[in-house]
């Protein structure tokens, strides 16, 4: 903007040398006719357009990169939101697992069963989100069931041992399955942790993810804004609209979904950063 203007007023300096002073009246007539006026004057109206023309694009420039900016720094805020959010649900699931894990000890699981359904019990009410516990022994047999959804079961002998949650356990000793929908409209996800020791059984939690509902809004995305969350497949599992969860909504479709499913799985992503998309209600979004 300054060598515009700089540029401007040398330029009038120049033509005042040519020209004349041009507040003279003699000067005033002179350039009113004749063919050195009409240059004057054309010298004049390409000098002012010149000036112009540099002053709108040096303005454009500057609001172009002010944007960019803007966007920037919005983006940067979105991403920090979503690694905190991230972050609540994953201590959300590690807290159910520093629960069940006291199931696991040999001592505990040699018990009297009357002791083991008593803790199972008292294991419910201190994790809302477990709706269903299960003890298997070491060869998969099924020894205890305690539930809220039906009734408890003691020594049903049911055989999980090729089931992935007694196997993975045993291999990996905690286990958390795929997220899958009961009565398809409730997220649940299956914990599994191995007992210690040798010859060591099973705990088999059942887990309503609809509970990570608490962490989603109690979380402030600025004016307007809110977080949710999908499994794999761009399931949706978390809204601050519980009905749309309820409805089992289908996001996979979203471009923010596309492109944050292949950011975690390490596949190159086409296209910017941040992006304008559509929400699910259809209505334009920076995301």
């Amino acid at each position: 903007m300054s060598d515009a203007l700089r540029t401007l007023s040398s330029a009038y300096r120049l033509a005042r040398r040519r020209f004349g002073r041009p507040g003279s009246r003699r000067n005033d007539r002179w350039l009113a006719r004749g063919p050195r006026g009409r240059l004057f004057r054309k010298y004049v109206v390409l000098l002012v357009a010149l000036v112009s023309f540099v002053l709108l694009v040096n303005a454009a420039l500057h609001f172009w990169f002010s944007y960019n900016e803007n966007k920037t720094a919005a983006f940067r805020i979105q991403q920090e939101k979503a690694g905190s959010a991230a972050r609540r649900i994953e201590e959300f699931v590690d807290e159910i697992e520093r629960q069940l894990g006291w199931t696991t000890a040999p001592q505990w699981a040699a018990g009297p069963i009357e002791q083991r359904r008593f803790d199972y019990f008292r294991l419910l009410r201190q994790v809302p989100a477990i709706t269903e516990l299960i003890q298997l022994d070491d060869t998969g047999k099924e020894q205890l069931r305690v539930s809220r959804l039906t009734m408890d079961v003691v020594g049903s002998g049911k055989d999980y041992s090729q089931s992935p949650g007694f196997t993975e356990a045993h291999r990996q000793r905690v286990w958390f399955s795929p997220i899958y929908f009961r009565k398809e409209s409730e997220p649940y996800m299956t914990l599994a942790m191995a007992q210690a020791g040798r010859n060591a059984g099973v705990t088999i939690a059942e887990v309503n993810l609809k509970l990570i509902w608490d962490v989603i809004t109690g979380m402030k995305m600025g004016k307007g804004g809110y977080a949710y969350v999908v499994d794999r497949d761009g399931r949706l599992i978390a809204h601050p609209d519980i009905s749309l969860v309820l409805r089992n909504t289908d996001l996979s479709t979203l471009p923010q979904v596309a492109a944050a499913h292949a950011e975690s799985s390490g596949r190159p992503v086409a296209g910017p950063t941040t992006m304008v998309a559509k929400d699910i209600g259809g209505n334009s979004i920076r995301c």
